[in-house]
């Protein structure tokens, strides 16, 4: 049952769970704290490698203080990813709900050519190789498609325009 038609509700579903999925990821992942988490994480990483060279019961036991460091790092900085899974996953799930219960296996002109895939399994990555483009496709498929180029032209423009307030600054 399309309220508008397929191609369109579904699209703007994906715009929607886009929009809800980076608000989410604002709010629980800041981006600027983790990109210094991880640069102290590479130099405690290099220092563990460099200590590892000596045998002495001095460095052994800066590594282990330098290990421990890591690990507490890696803990805060994997605390704003979970509660950020936390809180988009549902979200995700309730599309695929939607999709599933508004469109099924209901196939469906699209407006470019999509990929078709024979006997795809996401296990087996050589099913993952499209074996011809055609102009119809499924909720579920739409919606992926439609999501991912969303989402990637959504991260492109905001990339650049940190890079044009960084550039004014």
């Amino acid at each position: 049952m399309a309220v508008i038609t397929p191609i369109i509700d579904i699209g703007l579903l994906a715009v929607i769970v886009v929009i809800i999925s980076r608000v989410l990821q604002a709010k629980f992942i800041d981006k600027k704290k983790q990109k210094e988490s991880q640069a102290r994480m590479k130099e405690k990483q290099a220092k563990i490698k460099e200590l590892m060279k000596n045998g002495d019961e001095k460095s052994k036991n800066e590594m282990e203080q330098l290990q421990k460091e890591l690990f507490e790092e890696m803990g805060e900085t994997m605390q704003g990813t979970t509660r950020y899974m936390m809180f988009s996953l549902p979200i995700f799930f309730g599309a695929y709900y939607i999709i599933g219960n508004f469109y099924g296996l209901q196939m469906f002109q699209t407006p470019f050519l999509v990929p078709k895939f024979a006997g795809f399994f996401a296990l087996n990555p050589l099913t993952w190789i499209p074996i011809d483009w055609v102009g119809q496709s499924g909720g579920i498929k739409w919606y992926i498609i439609v999501y991912f180029l969303i989402s990637m032209g959504l991260g492109l423009v905001l990339k650049l325009k940190e890079k044009l307030t960084k550039i004014d600054k």
